[in-house]
């Protein structure tokens, strides 16, 4: 991939626009190469849908640019994070309606290779006899 070349800012802005029209309700995250991106060009992907970020010194062999570069972006285009995840030694379970954090509003949909629900696939063999 070393061969192809980068990805122009106005496909990266037409990217996160039509993934924030086809997905309204989840994160659309900027993420490895945002070093390379001018501070007008991520501005551009916020104003155009994205949300989110990944922060910290590297992801994976990627540098990210620095939480105060991050801070001042955000400032400057009147953004306001969201606070950081905490990690706990021991997890706790409770129940979405009891959680204090704020729904970011996604709706995933997760599938099962191979899962098959029996009353499901007796549903459709009804339907096409």
């Amino acid at each position: 991939m070393e061969d192809i070349a980068p990805v122009s800012i106005w496909e990266m802005v037409r990217m996160v626009a039509t993934t924030r029209v086809v997905m309204p309700e989840t994160q659309v995250r900027l993420s490895a190469g945002r070093t390379e991106m001018s501070q007008e060009g991520q501005a551009l992907c916020f104003f155009a849908g994205a949300n989110s970020i990944f922060a910290g010194d590297k992801l994976l062999t990627t540098p990210n640019p620095d939480v105060n570069q991050n801070m001042e972006l955000f400032k400057q285009l009147g953004l306001t994070p969201q606070p950081p995840f905490v990690k706990k030694a021991k997890p706790e379970t409770i129940e979405a309606e009891d959680s204090s954090l704020q729904s970011l509003g996604e709706k995933p949909r997760w599938s099962r290779p191979g899962h098959v629900i029996e009353r499901n696939e007796a549903a459709k063999m009804k339907r096409t006899s």
